[in-house]
């Protein structure tokens, strides 16, 4: 079966969904459970650190936390598998100018896929804050803007974990992002169209490959049933942990503000998620 009649099939055939329940099974994972190694471990690290070390250019990818970050995303810190991961990874950040993207213009895109990069959670983690509502995708397909679309966002990726990393070099205990997104207003037409469906499944294989382990939790709040239409497209593409760190909350505002009160101050929050920080300004 081609993708286009896979994704089609999924569009199709998904009449009956689970509803999106507020108490989904997940657990972060702390800095010191990300830090803390076995002597095995340890081994494999500092062995992984002499193998690659001549080809990392920028400071932050000497760092433990960068290099186990392979590691675990090898699975049972498989050195060479964490080698190849790694030189993919720099294949394709200079393929594709990726260390230009936080100074590109994105001017064209603010205004219609409003996302900030200026949250922080009660440990300093970096929060990208996604209003879904104002993502048109299919539109922005249809006009045959589907690259630029994802480029954008992972110019957002990239600033993200970018603060990370520039947190970890300041000696602050930050290793992993975390993504808060509103899916108030998602319909399948709009965000889950057999048109639509590749651009997320192309970004969840970027985030996989090139930025494993970095993502501490995706929240979303205030989704509808019909979100399980993407969840499903995107789920054979998961690593565990990634799926595992997923907490997804229904439209129950009293369930989701004491889930964001444990994890971000209302200061830290804009007025959709329940906080009391100024609106910013996409216009700008």
């Amino acid at each position: 079966m081609s993708q286009t009649n896979h994704l089609s099939s999924i569009f199709l055939s998904v009449v009956v969904l689970l509803f999106v329940e507020s108490n989904v099974s997940v657990s972060a994972i702390s800095v010191e459970k990300y830090l803390t190694l076995t002597l095995s471990q340890k081994t494999a690290l500092d062995e992984f650190r002499h193998r690659v070390e001549p080809m990392l250019k920028d400071n932050y990818m000497k760092q433990d936390a960068y290099l186990i970050q392979w590691l675990r995303g090898a699975r049972k810190f498989d050195i060479n598998a964490a080698t190849e991961m790694l030189r993919m990874n720099l294949k394709w950040r200079k393929e594709n100018a990726i260390d230009n993207m936080r100074n590109e213009d994105w001017t064209d895109m603010l205004q219609d896929f409003h996302t900030t990069i200026d949250t922080y959670d009660r440990t300093g983690r970096p929060i990208a804050v996604i209003d879904i509502n104002d993502w048109d995708i299919r539109r922005s397909v249809i006009q045959g803007k589907g690259k630029r679309v994802m480029r954008y966002i992972m110019s957002r990726v990239e600033n993200i974990t970018g603060q990370a990393y520039e947190r970890q070099e300041k000696g602050m205990n930050v290793t992993q992002v975390v993504v808060l997104a509103n899916a108030e207003g998602f319909n399948v037409i709009q965000h889950a169209c057999p048109l639509c469906l590749p651009l997320w499944i192309q970004f969840i294989q970027y985030i996989e490959s090139y930025y494993p382990e970095a993502l501490d939790e995706l929240i979303i709040i205030n989704a509808p049933p019909t979100i399980q239409v993407v969840l499903e497209a995107i789920k054979p593409f998961l690593t565990k942990t990634t799926s595992d760190g997923i907490r997804i909350f229904n439209p129950n505002k009293a369930k989701w503000m004491e889930y964001l009160d444990a994890k971000m101050s209302r200061e830290e929050r804009r007025k959709p998620y329940g906080g009391t920080k100024p609106p910013f300004d996409f216009s700008r």
